[in-house]
């Protein structure tokens, strides 16, 4: 006797004998083989077993042989998948138009809508559905998702208060606290991933929201206290983990910072997280740590090779430093980073003439570009201490005709003017600007005290340069200014104090400097 299940057998045994194209099994051509009419439900079961394998033209082409509203709805599902939504919304504009599989149909076109963007369009058809169906929690929770993507963050809390006490308050209440979000309401999104983490302690998501919103009022400390929280639960979550190192980096806890991405790259091989363990073992001084975690990439990029130098350099490995950055040309996207660092290289190295003639490559390259700023401030800097202060004056006030409100270049202009004790008024104005922008700049403070002293104003600038002195301590400049406004002020002891710190500070010995030391010290 042949039984249902015999004829289900039977069936998918012919499938595959079709699909493996047996030389004794006829093609099928169209909805026939070998000249007679294949059943629908038999070309239905064909094109499901295609849609099953992922074959999806050949599901497409024998969903078309059939002109049944079943058959449009599958051929708008696959190209919905394999994402072709014009076609898509027309055999669903077909569904509709016949009254047959309405909801279906309403429910790909919202998704269909969403997924191009036409949010409105798919509000509307999301509300006609929750319409018909006001008890499908699903929907109504789909329906807030919309309303938070179009900003309609009360619209969407409505929605969500109205589904609390559901069979998924978690979700409800997660979902609640993006709403609270949208309109700012941090402290009642703080209380919704609260509820949800005591709902579903092992919510990842809810802790990190919740941690990400306590630092978004400046709560670091209960932050640290959420991820650690979860990081209890789960000692390896990854989200977790790279928060927590994120959350290090933003409060200058770097070396808690380091201990939390090595936890990550024990986990993970991702390029980015070992990149990332380099950069903060540089920002810790940890240069073999460092050489070591970069080396380990398998494949290196120019940011890399970049960093890999500054490794290099900091070792003292130079001539591996400058192998490193000889791969970085100008025309590179960190072509003006490397210049600079083989610039302060050479520096370093005592190679004067080579450093400067750097820094002029840099500048006829990037300047025509209004690129490389950086290269310009520096090669301006070198020219003035070369004497060569009408060239580096060129190069800034170049830079200014690029940028008028570039602070660097006007502090050094308006510096330059104070030195000299000319334009005095307009280079206060220059400098002011300059502080305005950078108000905790030690050389732009230094910069207004030096201005304020030539205009014969010594207590305004003192008050600059303490300021100054607090934020560099180490600049030999700053402190021969600090010793003449107090030896104007008659404060010589004092003075006498800051031109000898100015005189261990300096790299060569000054005449000038040395004259103010003899005349205190007698």
């Amino acid at each position: 006797m042949r039984t249902a299940g015999g004829i289900s057998l039977l069936i998918v045994l012919g499938i595959l004998a079709l699909s493996a194209g047996c030389a004794h099994v006829p093609p099928l051509e169209g909805n026939r083989v070998a000249g007679e009419e294949v059943s629908p439900r038999l070309t239905f079961m064909l094109a499901r077993y295609e849609e099953n394998l992922g074959n999806w033209n050949n599901a497409l082409d024998l969903y078309a042989s059939m002109d049944d509203p079943i058959a449009w709805f599958a051929q708008a599902r696959i190209l919905y998948i394999i994402n072709n939504p014009d076609r898509a919304l027309e055999f669903i504009d077909r569904l509709i138009e016949s009254h047959t599989f309405v909801d279906e149909a309403l429910d790909l076109r919202t998704r269909i809508y969403a997924r191009k963007g036409d949010w409105n369009q798919a509000i509307e058809d999301t509300e006609i559905l929750v319409g018909r169906y006001p008890e499908n929690t699903q929907l109504r929770l789909f329906l807030a998702n919309l309303k938070i993507i179009v900003a309609d963050f009360t619209g969407a809390q409505e929605i969500l208060r109205s589904l609390l006490g559901s069979e998924d308050d978690s979700m409800v209440l997660y979902t609640l606290s993006k709403a609270c979000l949208g309109n700012k309401d941090l402290s009642c999104a703080k209380d919704q991933l609260r509820r949800v983490i005591e709902l579903q302690p092992r919510f990842a998501p809810a802790y990190l929201e919740l941690g990400r919103v306590h630092e978004l009022l400046g709560e670091k400390r209960e932050a640290e206290s959420v991820y650690k929280q979860y990081l209890e639960i789960e000692p390896d979550a990854v989200e977790i983990l790279v928060a927590l190192s994120d959350l290090y980096i933003s409060t200058n806890r770097y070396q808690d910072a380091v201990d939390q991405v090595q936890r990550l790259r024990q986990l993970s091989s991702d390029p980015q997280i070992i990149r990332k363990l380099a950069l903060l073992q540089l920002q810790e001084g940890m240069y073999e740590e460092a050489l070591s975690t970069i080396t380990s990439l398998q494949e290196m990029s120019l940011e890399d090779s970049y960093y890999l130098a500054i490794v290099y350099a900091k070792l003292g490995r130079l001539d591996d430093a400058f192998s490193q950055l000889s791969q970085i040309t100008l025309t590179s996207r960190l072509g003006c980073e490397a210049a600079l660092l083989r610039s302060s290289i050479l520096k370093d190295l005592g190679r004067h003439d080579e450093m400067m003639d750097e820094l002029f490559r840099a500048w006829d390259f990037f300047s025509p570009r209004d690129g490389c700023a950086e290269a310009g401030y520096q090669l301006a800097t070198e020219l003035d201490a070369d004497s060569r202060r009408e060239e580096g004056l060129e190069i800034a006030t170049k830079l200014l005709q690029s940028n008028p409100k570039d602070p660097v270049a006007l502090n050094f202009v308006g510096y330059i003017w104070a030195d000299e004790a000319i334009n005095l008024d307009q280079a206060h104005e220059m400098i002011s600007e300059a502080l305005r922008q950078r108000p905790d700049d030690p050389y732009i403070l230094d910069s207004m005290a030096w201005v304020l002293f030539r205009q014969n104003r010594p207590e305004e600038a003192l008050a600059y340069l303490k300021r100054a002195v607090e934020k560099l301590d180490t600049d030999p400049t700053i402190h021969e200014h600090m010793g003449d406004v107090l030896q104007s002020l008659g404060k010589k002891d004092r003075a006498l104090d800051h031109y000898l710190k100015a005189s261990l500070l300096i790299r060569s010995s000054r005449d000038e400097l040395e004259e103010k030391i003899n005349e205190l010290a007698d």
